[in-house]
């Protein structure tokens, strides 16, 4: 499957493919940033890094992490200069070390397994920024598999004792062909006595 999901976002990323090229990072990391408090963060599925440039471009070390080697390429020639290392790892195996990262970032990315990875890699105080598309009956664009689609308040599911909810909503964008719904989510570590 890592084969095929490569070849695939490698072809995109070639193509020049109009969705894919940097854009804004995602709102709501826009607005949790700043309440981090180290500057240690993980780009999760960063493409061509609009997150991670965000980032690196407020004083984080950004560990940026995608399948696609040419659109880790990309980020790394749009990042010259700054603080981000890239990684080339197939998401459905990775592991990421524990209490870790100040901030993680995952943004029109679903990968069930690995939130509670991505929570336990968070530091004491860190937070989670995640926000993808839902399955939702006011989509007019659903060209989505809906296997990668949340399912309503999914997100809030993952957030259970030892992390606090900070936001949470659910969103409509324009997507190709049409309107598309999502869900985002900030959530913050609490640290626990030992």
């Amino acid at each position: 499957m890592a084969r095929v999901d490569q070849a695939r976002w490698d072809a995109r990323y070639t193509a020049g493919d109009r969705q894919m090229r940097n854009g804004d990072a995602s709102p709501f990391l826009i607005a949790f940033a700043p309440q981090v408090s180290g500057k240690h963060a993980l780009d999760v599925a960063c493409g061509t890094g609009r997150n991670a440039i965000f980032l690196a471009k407020h004083e984080f070390h950004v560990d940026a992490l995608d399948i696609s080697p040419v659109g880790l390429a990309k980020l790394d020639q749009a990042a010259a200069g700054l603080d981000i290392t890239t990684h080339a790892v197939d998401l459905d195996e990775y592991q990421p070390p524990v209490n870790t990262y100040d901030l993680i970032v995952a943004a029109n990315y679903l990968n069930r397994p690995l939130i509670p990875k991505l929570l336990a890699a968070l530091n004491p105080h860190g937070i989670l920024v995640m926000d993808t598309f839902m399955n939702d009956p006011r989509n007019s664009a659903n060209q989505h598999n809906p296997d990668y689609l949340l399912r309503q308040n999914e997100f809030l599911s993952y957030i259970s004792d030892g992390f606090e909810t900070l936001k949470y909503q659910e969103f409509s964008v324009i997507a190709k062909g049409g309107t598309m719904w999502k869900q985002a989510i900030a959530a913050r570590k609490i640290e626990t006595s030992k």
